[in-house]
C-alpha cells in the first residue's frame, strides 16, 4: 500500500493487531506445551488436536483469552494516545511546517507536575508562554462558553493557597459577561459588579479615573473611539477633542461628575458650549458651518449618552475606579449586560474595557503581582477597542493576561478596520477554534490558514505491466477549512504558541453550580415605568 492510500493515523495500526495476534498465539503455545507432550517429529499434527481440545480446555483458552483481551486494550490506549487528528494521507517524510499531535500527548509536553497552570482546552499551558493571550473562537453552541468557563476556573484555583503552597496569592479576573453567565458560576465574596441596571453595581464614570490633567487626553480616545472609517474619523476626532476639553473644564471646576459630562456634551445648546470652550482647544470647531457641528453632536451624542445611565447610581453607590483597583485592589470585576441591555449599554461597556486596557498600561510595571486576567466573550460585538491591542503586545510586563471570545472575524474587522481587526488577532498567541457556521467561510479560512500548513513527501506507486514508485513533495494546511465547518460541539483545535503541535480536543460539558443571580434589576428612573397617574408639568397642547 502506498503512503498516500491510507490515513496517517492508520500506518502501524495493521501491525500493532497483528503483534496483539502473535502475542496470543505465542500464548496459547506456550500453555499447550506446559499441558502437552509434544512430539518434535509429529508436532504439527500435535498442534492440531491441541487446536480442537481448547475450546473444552480452560488451561487453553483462559490464558490465550486473558493476553488476546490485555492486548487489545493495550492497542486501543496506545491508538488512542498516537492519535494525532491529522485527518490527511499518510506520507513517508515529513519536511517541515506545523505539526499535530494527540491531547494526551500534548498535555504529556506542556504539564508541569510542580505548579498550576492555566487551561486551554483541556491543556495545561506551559508557564513561559501564559502570558501571550488567548482567543476562543467559534459559533454559538459551539463550547466556546465552556472553554471560557475552564480557563476562568483554573486561573482562580490557582490562586488558591495550598498546604504545599502557602505563598499563592490569589489571581484577578476582569470579566466583559454577557448575561453574567460566567458570574452566576464564579463570584466570590468581595466581588465587584459594574451594571447600571444592577442594583448591587458599583457607581464607576470617567472621572474615577481622571488624576491628573493628562488623563483626560488618555480616557478621551476610550470614551469617543476611533473609527475604521477614514471619513467618519474626522467628525470622531472632533468630538474627542470637545470631550477632552470638556472633560478637562469640568475637572478643574470640581464639577466633574457624570451628571455634568453628559449635560454638557448632549444636551447644552451650542452656544453655551461655544462659550464653555472659549479658551481652549476645541474653540475653533465652532466656527464654520452648522452641518460640521451637527456631526460631530451627533457622535457625541451616539457615545456619551450611554454614560447618563451611570448618574442614577452615581451617588447612592460606593465608587469603584479601575486604577485603584489595579493599584492595591482585590476581588474579580463582572462587568454583566443582559442581552436587551446591549443596545443601550454597548459604548459604555466598550468605553470600560477599554479604560481598563488603559489604566492596566499606565501603571507601573510589576512582574511579582498576581496575573490579572481580562476576559472577554463576544468581543467582536463591542466597538472598536482603542487600548486592547497595547495590552496585547505590552501587557506582560504589567502581568496582565487576556482571553478573549470571538464568534465571526467579519464582524471583528467591520468594527475595527481589516488591518486592526489583524493585529488585533496577532496578539493572541494561544488559540483555541470551534466549529464555524458553514456560511461563514471567512473565518474558517483564517483560521485554517493560522493553524498552519506542512510540507510532505509521499509515496506513490502505479500498477500495471511495470510498475513505478515515485516520490511527490507536497505542501498542504493542516486542517481545511471544510473540517472546521464539520466539527462537533465542544470539539475544537488547540494551537499553542511556539513550536507545539495543534492538537484536536473534545472537551465535557461541565454543568457548574449556580452562585449568584447573575442579573438583579434595580429600581431607579431607567430601570422602573413611571406614574402616568401624576399630572404632567409638560404642556402638550396645540393651538387651534
Amino acid at each position: 500500500m502506498s503512503a498516500g492510500s491510507r490515513r496517517y493515523d492508520d500506518r502501524h495500526k495493521g501491525l500493532m493487531f497483528l503483534l496483539v495476534l502473535l502475542g496470543s498465539v505465542g500464548t496459547w503455545f506456550w500453555a499447550a506445551q506446559r499441558l502437552y507432550t509434544l512430539p518434535h517429529d509429529q508436532l504439527a499434527k500435535a498442534l492440531y488436536y491441541a487446536a480442537l481440545s481448547t475450546p473444552h480446555t480452560p488451561l487453553l483458552w483462559v490464558p490465550t483469552t486473558l493476553v488476546f483481551i490485555y492486548g487489545m486494550i493495550v492497542f486501543a490506549v496506545l491508538a488512542v494516545y498516537f492519535r494525532s487528528g491529522f485527518e490527511g494521507a499518510d506520507f513517508a517524510i515529513f519536511l517541515r511546517g506545523a505539526t499535530m499531535a494527540s491531547p494526551a500527548q500534548l498535555r504529556d509536553m506542556t504539564r508541569n507536575w510542580f505548579s498550576p497552570q492555566l487551561i486551554l482546552g483541556g491543556i495545561p499551558v506551559p508557564i513561559k508562554i501564559e502570558s501571550q493571550h488567548y482567543s476562543f473562537t467559534g459559533s454559538t453552541g459551539s463550547g466556546k462558553s465552556q472553554a471560557i468557563a475552564e480557563y476562568i476556573e483554573s486561573a482562580l484555583a490557582r490562586g488558591k493557597p495550598r498546604w504545599y503552597r502557602p505563598w499563592a496569592k490569589p489571581e484577578r479576573i476582569v470579566c466583559v459577561d454577557p448575561n453574567g453567565a460566567f458570574m452566576e458560576k464564579f463570584y466570590l465574596p468581595g466581588d465587584i459588579i459594574i451594571n447600571p441596571f444592577d442594583e448591587r453595581s458599583r457607581s464607576w464614570g470617567i472621572y474615577n479615573e481622571i488624576r491628573v490633567p493628562f488623563d483626560v487626553e488618555l480616557f478621551a480616545v476610550s470614551v469617543i473611539p476611533k473609527s475604521p472609517s477614514t471619513e467618519q474619523e474626522v467628525w470622531n476626532a472632533m468630538a474627542r477633542t470637545i470631550t477632552a476639553e470638556v472633560m478637562l473644564k469640568l475637572w478643574r471646576l470640581n464639577r466633574g461628575t457624570t451628571d455634568h459630562l453628559v449635560y454638557w456634551l448632549t444636551m447644552a445648546p451650542n452656544e453655551q458650549l461655544q462659550e464653555m470652550l472659549a479658551d481652549t482647544a476645541a474653540a475653533g470647531m465652532f466656527h464654520g458651518a452648522e452641518e460640521t457641528l451637527g456631526s460631530v453632536r451627533t457622535v457625541l451624542t451616539r457615545y456619551i449618552t450611554p454614560h447618563k445611565f451611570l448618574a442614577a447610581i452615581e451617588t447612592a453607590q460606593k465608587e469603584f475606579s479601575f486604577r485603584d483597583w489595579l493599584d492595591n485592589g482585590t476581588g474579580n470585576v463582572w462587568i454583566t449586560w443582559r442581552e436587551d441591555q446591549l443596545s443601550a449599554l454597548k459604548p459604555l461597556i466598550s468605553c470600560q474595557f477599554d479604560v481598563l486596557c488603559a489604566a492596566a498600561l499606565s501603571a507601573p510595571a510589576n512582574r511579582k503581582r498576581p496575573a490579572t486576567h481580562l476576559v472577554a466573550d463576544e468581543l467582536d460585538s463591542l466597538e472598536k477597542l482603542n487600548y486592547v491591542v497595547q495590552a496585547g503586545t505590552k501587557g506582560r510586563k504589567h502581568k496582565l493576561y487576556i482571553a478573549a471570545g470571538f464568534q465571526s472575524y467579519a464582524q471583528l474587522d467591520d468594527t475595527n478596520g481589516k488591518q486592526a481587526a489583524l493585529t488585533l488577532r496577532n496578539s493572541f498567541r494561544n488559540t483555541l477554534s470551534f466549529g464555524i457556521a458553514d456560511m461563514d467561510t471567512y473565518t474558517a479560512g483564517e483560521i485554517s490558514k493560522g493553524l498552519g500548513e506542512h510540507e510532505v513527501i509521499r509515496k506513490r506507486e502505479t500498477g500495471g505491466k511495470s510498475p513505478t514508485t515515485t516520490y511527490d513533495k507536497e505542501r498542504e494546511p493542516l486542517v481545511m477549512p471544510s473540517q472546521i465547518h464539520n466539527l462537533p460541539d465542544l470539539t475544537g483545535y488547540v494551537k499553542l504558541s511556539g513550536r507545539h503541535p495543534i492538537a484536536r480536543v473534545t472537551l465535557q460539558y461541565k454543568d457548574r453550580p449556580k452562585v449568584i443571580e447573575p442579573i438583579v434589576m434595580a429600581k431607579n428612573v431607567w430601570t422602573t415605568a413611571p406614574d402616568f397617574d401624576s399630572v404632567s408639568t409638560l404642556n402638550f397642547a396645540r393651538d387651534e
